[in-house]
Parts: C-alpha cells; sequence; structure tokens
C-alpha cells in the first residue's frame, strides 16, 4: 500500500513538473516573438553576366598574355590554346621555333574546343557556339545553340557558402565576397547559437546553399582531355552524365539524340567509328555505324582515377592519375586490348607517377606524367620496359603529336619537340605562360 501511494506521489509530481516546464516554454517563446538578433556572416555573391551581353557575337581580340591554358585544338598551322572559363588564344604555328600568339576570342565559360573542316566548336557555360576558321587568325562567330549544356558555376576558391542563384538575371560568370548583417529571430524551441552566427546561417537552407569549390585535308587534332570530339558529320560531346550528339551541316548544327552515360565522363576519343570514352571507374566504347545514335558495345572498370584515353590499332591507352580528388593513390598507365570491341581487356599495365594527357603517332607513345615520358611502342606489351626519353622540369598536361613534331601544353608554357628520331628528342620552342 506505501508503496502504491508513493508511485502515485511521483506520479503526480511528475506531471506538475511537465506542466510548469511546457508554461516556461510557452513564456520564453512569447518573449522571443518579439526578440530581433543581429547576425553577420560573409557568402560567395554571384556575378552576372547579362544574357544579351554573353551572346554577343565575340570580335578577335589583340593576342594576350597565356595565364590559365587549358584544352588545345591543332588546325593546320595554327593552334588555338583555352584559356579556361575565359576563352582561347590564337597561335600562328607556322615555324615551330616561333610560334607567335595573333589573336584572342573573348568566350566566358570555354572550357573545351573541337574543330570541323573550317569550323571550330566551342562551350561557353550552357550555350554551343562555333566560329568560322576559314581564315584561322581571324575567327568569325557563325552560330550558336542555346542553353544545350548544364549550368556549370565557376570555381569558387575559399570556403564561404554561395548565395542562392538567380537564372533569370543571366550567366554566373564569377563571385564576390560579401559580408551581410542582419535582424533575425532566433529559431523557437531551439538554444540560439549565440557566440555563432555562422551556425545560425548553417540553419538557413531555405535560402541559401551550399557550394564548393576532319574533312578539308587540313590537319585537325585536339588533346586526349578534350570532351568535344568531331567525326564524320557529327559533333560529339561529354558531360559528366550526358553524351550528346550535334548533327553537322555546313554551317548548320542541329542538336540531335543524348544519352545517360556512367557519372564521372571524362574524356572523349573517336577512331574508327567508335567513341572511346575515359570515366573516373572505367572505359566505356560506343559504337557509331549509326553516327546519329551511338550504342554501347562494352565496358572495362579499373581502378578510382582520372582517365584520358588513345586509340591505335588494336590497342587503347589509358593513363589512370590517383591522389586528390581522383581516387585512390595508385597511378598507372593501362595497355587494353580492343581487337574485340565488344570485350575488352587489360594485357599490361606500367605504374605511373601522376599522369595527365597522352598521345601517340606510329610506333611512338608520349605521356604527360612529372614532365614528358616518351615509350617505343612498336610493342606494346613491352611498353614497360621501353621508355626512351623523359623530359624534366615541365608541367605537361596534354598532347598532340603530329607529322613528327610534338605540341605539349602545360601549366607553365606551350611546347613543341621534333621526334622525327625518337632516341634523340629535341626540344624545338617554349612559349611561357605569364605567372601572376
Amino acid at each position: 500500500m506505501y508503496a502504491k501511494k508513493r508511485m502515485v506521489k511521483i506520479f503526480d509530481t511528475i506531471i506538475i513538473a511537465t506542466a510548469a516546464g511546457l508554461l516556461a516554454v510557452m513564456v520564453l517563446n512569447s518573449c522571443n516573438d518579439d526578440l530581433q538578433n543581429t547576425v553577420t556572416y560573409s557568402v560567395n555573391e554571384p556575378v552576372y553576366m547579362s544574357f544579351s551581353e554573353f551572346r554577343t557575337p565575340p570580335p578577335v581580340k589583340a593576342a594576350q598574355e597565356i595565364v590559365n591554358p587549358g584544352k588545345i585544338c591543332l588546325y593546320g598551322n595554327y593552334i588555338f590554346i583555352n584559356e579556361i572559363t575565359k576563352g582561347f588564344h590564337i597561335i600562328d604555328n607556322t615555324h615551330h621555333s616561333s610560334p607567335k600568339p595573333v589573336g584572342f576570342i573573348d568566350l566566358p565559360g570555354n572550357i573545351d574546343m573541337a574543330v570541323k573542316d573550317n569550323l571550330l566548336f566551342a562551350d561557353s557555360y550552357i550555350d554551343l557556339v562555333w566560329f568560322d576558321i576559314t581564315q584561322p587568325a581571324q575567327p568569325k562567330a557563325a552560330g550558336r545553340l542555346k542553353d544545350v549544356f548544364p549550368n556549370v558555376l565557376p570555381p569558387v576558391d575559399n570556403e564561404y557558402p554561395v548565395k542562392e542563384i538567380d537564372n533569370s538575371k543571366g550567366v554566373v560568370v564569377g563571385w564576390e565576397v560579401t559580408t551581410i548583417t542582419e535582424e533575425e529571430k532566433p529559431p523557437r524551441y531551439y538554444p540560439y547559437p549565440w557566440n555563432c552566427p555562422t551556425c545560425f546561417y548553417n540553419m538557413d537552407a531555405a535560402a541559401y546553399s551550399w557550394q564548393n569549390a576532319g574533312g578539308t585535308g587540313v590537319a585537325t587534332m585536339t588533346g586526349s582531355t578534350a570532351r568535344f570530339a568531331a567525326y564524320g558529320d557529327y559533333l560529339y560531346v561529354v558531360t559528366s552524365s550526358m553524351l550528346k550528339v550535334f548533327a553537322l551541316s555546313g554551317n548548320t548544327v542541329t542538336k540531335g539524340h543524348e544519352q545517360y552515360l556512367s557519372w564521372n565522363t571524362e574524356t572523349i576519343f573517336a577512331c574508327d567509328q567508335k567513341l572511346f570514352l575515359g570515366t573516373t571507374t572505367g572505359l566505356l566504347i560506343y559504337d557509331i555505324a549509326n553516327p546519329a545514335a551511338p550504342a554501347r558495345l562494352s565496358s572495362l572498370s579499373h581502378v578510382m582515377g582520372c582517365d584520358p584515353v588513345v586509340v591505335q590499332g588494336n590497342y587503347a591507352y589509358v593513363t589512370i592519375r590517383g591522389g586528390n580528388a581522383c581516387g585512390q593513390d595508385r597511378s598507372l598507365l593501362d595497355v587494353i586490348d580492343i581487337s574485340n570491341p565488344s570485350s575488352p581487356y587489360v594485357k599490361t599495365w606500367v605504374s605511373m607517377y601522376s599522369p595527365y594527357g597522352l598521345g601517340i603517332d606510329g610506333n611512338t607513345l608520349f605521356v604527360c606524367d612529372n614532365g614528358l615520358k616518351v615509350f617505343d611502342a612498336s610493342d606494346p606489351l613491352q611498353i614497360g620496359t621501353r621508355q626512351v626519353q623523359h623530359f624534366t622540369g615541365i608541367s605537361g598536361m596534354d598532347v598532340i603529336p603530329y607529322d613528327n613534331v610534338l605540341i605539349l601544353i602545360g601549366q607553365d608554357g606551350l611546347y613543341q619537340y621534333d621526334y622525327s628520331d625518337i632516341q634523340d628528342i629535341k626540344q624545338i620552342s617554349v612559349l611561357s605562360v605569364t605567372k601572376k
């Protein structure tokens, strides 16, 4: 009996305490309804370019310094060098020993390029644009397809969050760090982080989001890290998860078939009615016997890593770079037998330091790895024992080998080499990057 009375008493006490607690919360919230708190935080404010300005045909400007080079494209005696997200440089390479910058096209958001006949195709944020390069030193805007690419934002070089994007204002071409001070009510039913204004900022998910950072007889080639490939009467473009097809007819470009790919597709190489796509997890092969609708043939998985690919004959050569955002720490050069493209397999591999782009011409394979490595590829299965030269002290990113001249783009410049004798390759010239 005593125990029963004691339990009733305890239960009554709990009810009274709970009621008192609820009353206190109601009183506090009533008081907080009129309480304003000042919070200060920094954000990346988007810098917009209006659509009218963004889509105004760009004129050829005077030659500019190369500061942040990206992809490269060869067209006859001219080299086009992407200035990452800014546009592209026009280089007269008539004399390999003295390449001469002759102009610059200001093209916001440009990363990739490819040439078909006398047209140069390039991305510009969300649009595909093309230029008539009948006179390569004076490209003329020839057309544009709007809104065909994902809305990729410029990189952010700090840890501040990005303010909400208003796509109606135009394209985002940069960021400005701004400090915001405003009055905010503390969140109801939650303790307010009085000494942590950025913690309060994190709660405001509704208002802001976190983001982190062929055909004319003229030689036309792109590097191995390209996402654009012109083949026949089509332009093939890969984004991280899509393959997009554009039909080319004179100066007319028509958006055609598109299909989903594996995530993290990075590069494309067109050869022998096939598309070879490099992804961070493997190689994809597509048949383009029907060029308007590529059909997947096969895939080959490999360790996680950044992955350009080139092809010659029955072999594909793939560099796999590990570390950083690319995956595990292992870096390799894979030699893949593609004699049966429906069933590719790795025949041999070579350890690498940190490889980037690569290129092959005849029996000579060039790999951007801790500079530039040159291999005798006459026997692909013995390539690991046939490194013939290694140029150090350069930061090679991608290469185009053609007619015994190797064009190499690096973070520090445009290099050219004579490889007519692979046992005695000689540097011809260097066009240096401006350091800032």
